[in-house]
């Protein structure tokens, strides 16, 4: 958006709140779609195949509004398959393997985003800065990917025998929630629906849904802007920024193994507010170092760093939200919770992304890394004084969520 159709950072906010927009209720109602007709594989493929038609298209935008809208689409149809993925594998799998089957998906992916970093990466490496003829090209390649996907599935995937409601599954959650909009979500088991049966959500339990739902809107103030600032401050180009995302999901993809077993040790909440507290710390320095780091390169390698680094607390903030959401609720409602979990964290995203990148072109960046660490830290307040029980039923034998 911004080195390839020169927008600013105000629609680069715009652009994202929209895309997620579209992405939030698409991602409900392809779960609830699936479950009604009981048929996972074709989901699978139109979430693929649309995928192609729509990024398709993007080589020949040549506007922000035409922009947009592809994104808007490709966020729709690619929905189909992502809360398909877990119950295809689970209906195909016994049981008892349900944990290390779900464990190895999530590996995997995380891999492909990475894989996929490192092949754009490569891309652009010959460009010069703001170089912008492989961005085009790109999109093409990711197109044609899909299309192979979408192939593939038809030759790949079994239909499942069985069939299983998701309320159902209790024990097992995913925890691989999407963070920025520029990726879709791992997998998504629970999806929001409404309560059934007289179980209702404690009021603790609905603070707590709200302070994540604020943690991740400060988060997306900051998030938002700053590929922007990178950009427009310090000159960074096509793979100055690949280089960041692939730092980021490097980082993501080691923490999130070791999380569960130093949630295990060290308690959910020191664990949560650590990692919330280097969030504000990094936010804020970001705000502040370019005063006192004129070198622009040097101050670029200090970002991206920040960048990888804000990754791997992710991996730590989700696991600990999700461990204390199943703690605090019934387990009758307990996939119910997780979905409205998924759910609010799209809500957070969306208001924050479209307030960030007014904040930053109006006020500043400084300013907006600023109000994003006030933010946090107001979310960060209100979780810490929720108590959250010790007990937990859906803790392994080795310590680590399952």
């Amino acid at each position: 958006m911004v080195i390839y159709l020169h927008s600013n950072v105000s629609l680069v906010g715009i652009t994202s709140a929209l895309a997620s927009a579209a992405s939030v209720p698409a991602l409900i109602y392809w779960g609830n779609l699936s479950d009604r007709f009981g048929r996972r594989k074709i989901f699978v493929f139109a979430g693929f195949f649309g995928s192609f038609l729509t990024l398709i298209f993007i080589p020949f935008v040549t506007g922000i509004g035409e922009y947009i809208l592809v994104l808007m689409a490709f966020q729709i149809v690619a929905m189909a398959s992502v809360p398909v993925s877990t119950m295809i594998i689970l209906e195909n799998t016994e049981e008892s393997r349900w944990p290390s089957i779900m464990s190895s998906f999530s590996m995997i992916t995380s891999i492909g985003t990475v894989l996929g970093l490192i092949f754009g990466s490569i891309l652009v490496l010959g460009d010069t800065a703001f170089t912008t003829s492989s961005l085009p090209d790109i999109y093409a390649i990711s197109a044609v990917v899909y299309l192979i996907a979408a192939i593939s599935s038809l030759y790949l995937l079994p239909e499942p025998r069985r069939k299983l409601r998701r309320s159902r599954i209790t024990d097992l959650y995913t925890v691989r929630v999407i963070e920025r909009i520029r990726y879709l979500p791992s997998f998504v088991l629970h999806i929001f629906t409404e309560g059934r049966n007289g179980h209702k959500l404690s009021a603790d339990l609905k603070k707590y849904l709200f302070s994540t739902t604020l943690l991740m809107f400060g988060f997306q103030i900051f998030f938002v802007p700053f590929p922007v600032f990178l950009i427009d401050r310090l000159g960074a180009g096509n793979l100055q920024i690949f280089v960041m995302y692939l730092l980021n999901s490097v980082f993501s993809t080691i923490a999130f193994r070791p999380a569960g077993n130093l949630i295990n040790r060290f308690g959910i909440t020191r664990t949560i507010s650590t990692s919330i507290l280097s969030r504000i710390v990094i936010f804020t320095a970001a705000a502040f170092i370019p005063f006192f780091i004129t070198g622009s390169f040097v101050l670029l390698i200090i970002m991206l760093s920040f960048y990888g680094i804000l990754g791997g607390l992710w991996s730590f903030i989700s696991i600990s939200e999700v461990t204390s959401i199943s703690k605090m609720c019934e387990k009758a409602v307990r996939g119910r919770t997780i979905g409205a979990y998924n759910s609010l964290n799209g809500v957070g995203q969306i208001l924050g992304a479209g307030l960030s990148g007014f904040v930053a072109l109006y006020l500043g960046y400084e300013t907006d890394f600023i109000i994003a660490a006030i933010v946090v830290a107001i979310g960060l307040s209100l979780i810490l004084k929720i108590k959250i029980p010790l007990s937990y039923e859906s803790i392994g034998k080795e310590g680590a969520p399952r």
